[in-house]
């Protein structure tokens, strides 16, 4: 499967919530958003931010699923979010009935995915965070398959019309 990639600095929790609101602005009910990183690195933070940039209401409460495995979330289109940290059966998929979710009618987004054969096999947009020593976080992103590489193609686009990292002051 060819990927396309681009790896982002990110300062603030401010830039994260913009990083947020550009995937937001491009990922469509039925796609894959594989989020990766250790525990603390902001995989949560960065869904919330998705979320609220899907029109999600503030009045909703967004956590991670660790012990649920599996929240639904209202929004301009209807998302899951998936934890599967704790999950350690390969089979333990078909039983939440998250690869019947991918091509549906709900974004997927599913944090700890990258251990799961059957996800990273799917079209998907993959997102890797680390903890920066300078500070901050780092963010690669990684289009896999058609409709991955064609969710960066447009989240590329929207970056370069309005970037994420600080902009210089007026006056």
């Amino acid at each position: 499967m060819s990927t396309e990639k681009a790896e982002l600095r990110l300062s603030s929790r401010g830039e994260t919530r913009r990083l947020g609101r550009r995937l937001a602005s491009v990922v469509e009910a039925g796609d894959l958003v594989l989020l990766e990183g250790e525990l603390g690195t902001g995989k949560t933070f960065l869904v919330r931010s998705i979320a609220r940039g899907l029109g999600v209401p503030a009045g909703v409460h967004i956590t991670s699923p660790t012990f649920d495995l599996v929240h639904e979330l209202p929004g301009r289109i209807p998302i899951v979010h998936a934890d599967l940290y704790r999950l350690g059966e390969d089979d333990a998929l078909a039983e939440l009935g998250l690869l019947d979710r991918i091509g549906g009618q709900a974004l997927l987004m599913v944090e700890w995915g990258e251990r799961f054969p059957e996800l990273r096999e799917s079209p998907h947009l993959s997102i890797v965070l680390s903890i920066d020593p300078q500070g901050g976080r780092s963010c690669r992103l990684r289009g896999e398959g058609p409709r991955g590489r064609e969710i960066f193609r447009k989240f590329q686009h929207a970056l370069a019309a309005d970037p994420i990292g600080r902009r210089p002051r007026a006056g």
